[in-house]
């Protein structure tokens, strides 16, 4: 019997319908703010697939990588933002802003656990061309607006600005060559605590490890920590990103967050996590002015989101946020040989009515026929019999119930919807 690969998993019938319900609740919020819809390939060159945040070689450790026919290197994508960037690079004619949206599976080789998996589900939005925080706070806004539409009612968003932390760093007396050893030992915090993060510090061998410790988690927009250059402009852009939030009434969802330190090699700006319940975020991302010209492009500022889809539903799901999601409405039965065109053809007015419908395609007596309703959960059973069609009439069944009426064919669709 053969089984999916390693990290990989079928998506059943219950499971697509979760998604589905996801996907137009979040597409029509996106197409609201005109953003379009851009697919690019699972499979990219790996020069191309190595180029985000100088990952190199090393990167294919992490990744699905392989030599196809005429001995090309490639990999499966591992974001929806590489790939984009690359189509964003090719072509400089694209009108500016240039504002895009994205759903579809990526591939990571990471060690499979609980929850986690080796392929999954990305949804994206990203703005190119614009270097202004009304950028940066689109992103933020059509994100909240996408959760509400979710059916989310306590979520916020933890902002940080990259330009602020390396200010921060700076009124630490951090030298550059120690900054990234910095941010990597603070974005540990989560999962060993600041009495952890301070023993990282001395570990990377980075001064003043109190010091940046009480400056972030004093969670103040200091004077000293705008007095370099970096952390003034970190400030005036902040400012602006939350004056723009305040005049849209979307203050409340946002939460200036200095201890966010994800991704720093890679963005240059502001940086987003969307916290949906729980501890971990479900989405994050920022402004990456740099990356269009790594993959061989023009000069391009840039700003993005990402959620991750399967943390997303499981929230959803852990906070009852599914409406019903039922499949087909009714099953139209055909009591015996002599009436099964006639079920085909209530089935087939049914759909041109709305009504989802189906009926039996094995020949099965009536009570196989109920048992396959049960068995699919299907409402609503129709029960075309020889004399109450003669009376141009139906029996409608409510599976839950068992409860049977009898009802007009003219009038079935109505009662169905």
């Amino acid at each position: 019997m053969f089984q999916t690969v390693r990290g990989m998993r079928d998506l059943e019938p219950e499971e697509m319908r979760k998604r589905q319900f996801f996907w137009d609740k979040v597409r029509k919020v996106y197409e609201s703010y005109g953003f379009a819809r851009l697919e690019t390939p699972a499979v990219e060159s790996f020069d191309l697939l190595s180029a985000k945040g100088g990952g190199g070689q090393e990167i294919k450790k992490e990744i699905y990588y392989f030599k196809d026919q005429g001995d090309r290197e490639l990999g499966l994508r591992f974001d929806m933002t590489v790939p984009t960037a690359r189509y964003v690079a090719s072509d400089a004619s694209l009108p500016k802003p240039f504002k895009r949206y994205c759903y579809g599976q990526v591939w990571r080789y990471d060690r499979p656990q609980a929850g986690r998996y080796r392929e999954f589900t990305q949804c994206d939005i990203d703005i190119f061309g614009i270097a202004t925080p009304a950028a940066d706070f689109e992103i933020f806004a059509a994100t909240v607006d996408a959760f509400l539409a979710l059916g989310f009612k306590k979520f916020f968003i933890r902002v940080n600005n990259k330009k602020l932390l390396a200010g921060l760093m700076d009124a630490a007396g951090i030298k550059d060559d120690k900054k990234l050893d910095a941010w990597r030992a603070i974005d540990k915090q989560d999962k060993i605590g600041w009495g952890g993060v301070e023993e990282e510090l001395k570990k990377r061998k980075v001064p003043n490890g109190k010091k940046v410790i009480a400056l972030i988690k004093g969670n103040k927009i200091t004077k000293e920590i705008t007095a370099s250059e970096a952390g003034a402009k970190g400030k005036e852009e902040m400012d602006a990103f939350l004056a723009l939030c305040k005049a849209a009434k979307m203050e409340k969802y946002v939460k200036v967050d200095l201890s966010l330190v994800r991704g720093l090699e890679y963005y240059t700006g502001i940086t987003y996590e969307v916290m949906a319940g729980g501890k971990w975020s479900c989405g994050g991302g920022g402004r990456y002015d740099d990356l269009i010209k790594l993959v061989g492009g023009q000069d391009t500022p840039a700003v993005g989101i990402s959620y991750g889809v399967d943390r997303v539903i499981q929230l959803m799901g852990e906070a009852g946020l599914f409406p019903e999601l039922g499949g087909t409405k009714c099953f139209v039965a055909a009591v015996n040989d002599s009436v099964r065109l006639k079920a085909a053809e209530i089935a087939a007015g049914l759909r041109k009515e709305g009504v989802s419908a189906e009926t039996d395609l094995a020949g099965r007596a009536l009570r196989k026929q109920f048992d396959y309703c049960n068995s699919r959960g299907i409402p609503y059973c129709v029960i075309a019999g020889p004399k109450e069609l003669k009376d141009k009439q139906v029996v409608l069944r409510d599976m839950g119930t068992g409860k049977e009426e009898k009802v007009n064919l003219a009038s079935l669709a109505g009662k169905l919807k």
